[in-house]
């Protein structure tokens, strides 16, 4: 007698499914501390069930979708309910010694159709408030492809990004209505590269790059520009307690002739900084440092900015289940002449998660954030917010 016994094989597909229910408490859900909007709170509910599914098989073809939906429900303040929809779709692959990925994202926010009108000095919240903006009605589209050749010891890496802001909210000529203005962006460029180092790769790159501001009602005033990009990079793992990815480099913008005259000269020399570092310390703690820079059209009004952010992220394991992580972080959107703004939002956060087992985990976390404008009579732009939050995910598999 012969007795046989076949393996299971396994499937190539991979879903995943999880709901997260999180209860918070927002002291400041208009960002100001004066006027009638000031100093609003409220419990806010969101509830987002996740979908997804990845194809890692044997072959050359990947492939990952995914879709979750976030429903939040403000107790206090029914104004600024939403539903933001996002999906993911990434698909990749190899032929012969060329790899391709196609990442792209989405984010529908279907939720109010009119802006908020700010009277306080200075108008809008700290940065504009982009808390507030995204509570409404917009649609957001990213792409990028990057195709990866190997050519001996070189590495080609051509690229193309993509990305439009659609504000789907009313436009209205009031003094202090905050109107939301489209913008979109197209990049591409090539890098090449080697090792220079065990495990880190240097490249240099170019990019040519595209903006467009979308006219706001009948003036004139539109921020489109077209920019040159030389980029210096970094990336891999020279240690196995660090991981680097920094691109940093000039930028030659020149504007169009649709910005104010007194907007100065139209080309401009600007710097560009996309890194991140992380530093594993141990079995037990994560270092996270970044900094990003760079120039768009602003969403709300007539201007452009620059965009610099600083990120700081530590976390630290107690063993399997407890985990705990403090964050800090400063914005600043500084915008270029004519328009009158430079401001700084400055956030931390303390958080302690649990895992109770591979398909349970909670989370517990308190945030502060201080909007500060650094300019003269405008009062109104400063701002003190503090969310204290409470979350639940649970996945189904």
């Amino acid at each position: 007698m012969t007795l046989c016994i076949e393996a299971e094989t396994q499937s190539p597909w991979a879903p995943n499914v999880s709901v997260s229910i999180k209860e918070e408490y927002d002291s400041n859900v208009f960002l100001q501390d004066m006027t009638s909007l000031g100093n609003h709170a409220s419990m806010v509910s969101t509830i987002i069930p996740a979908v997804g599914i990845q194809y890692s098989g044997s072959g050359t073809t990947r492939l990952q979708a995914s879709y979750a939906p976030e429903v939040a429900f403000f107790h206090s303040e029914s104004s600024e309910d939403h539903v933001l929809h996002r999906a993911g779709l990434g698909v990749g692959g190899k032929v012969g010694t060329t790899d391709w990925d196609w990442q792209n994202t989405f984010i529908g926010i279907a939720g109010e159709d009119v802006g908020i009108t700010f009277t306080g000095p200075g108008g809008a919240p700290a940065a504009g408030g982009p808390r507030i903006r995204d509570r409404r009605d917009a649609a957001i589209y990213r792409s990028g492809i990057k195709v990866t050749q190997p050519l001996g010891k070189v590495v080609l890496r051509p690229t193309v990004a993509a990305y439009l802001h659609d504000f789907q909210s009313e436009l209205r000529d009031t003094a202090g209505y905050l109107n939301y203005v489209d913008r979109k962006e197209l990049v591409g460029g090539v890098d090449a590269g080697a090792e220079t180092f065990p495990g880190l790769r240097a490249f240099l790159g170019y990019r040519f790059g595209v903006q467009d501001q979308s006219q706001l009602l009948h003036y004139p005033e539109e921020y489109d520009n077209h920019f040159h990009r030389v980029l210096f990079t970094l990336e891999g793992t020279p240690w196995k307690w660090m991981k680097l990815g920094a691109s940093v480099g000039p930028e030659f913008r020149q504007y169009g002739d649709k910005v104010p005259a007194s907007f100065g000269d139209h080309d401009v020399l600007k710097l560009f900084v996309d890194a991140t570092i992380t530093f594993t310390l141990g079995t037990a703690d994560t270092l996270i440092v970044a900094a990003k820079q760079f120039e768009q059209p602003a969403f709300g009004g007539r201007a452009t900015y620059e965009d610099l952010t600083y990120d700081l992220n530590w976390r630290h394991k107690f063993g399997d289940h407890l985990a705990f992580g403090v964050m800090g972080r400063a914005y600043n959107t500084e915008f270029m002449y004519p328009a009158l703004r430079n401001d700084w939002v400055f956030s931390s956060s303390a958080t302690i998660s649990w895992t109770f087992n591979k398909q349970l985990q909670a989370e517990a976390s308190f945030t502060y954030e201080d909007g500060e404008s650094t300019l003269p009579n405008t009062s109104a732009r400063d701002y003190t917010r503090e969310v204290v939050a409470l979350g639940i995910r649970y996945k189904l598999r």
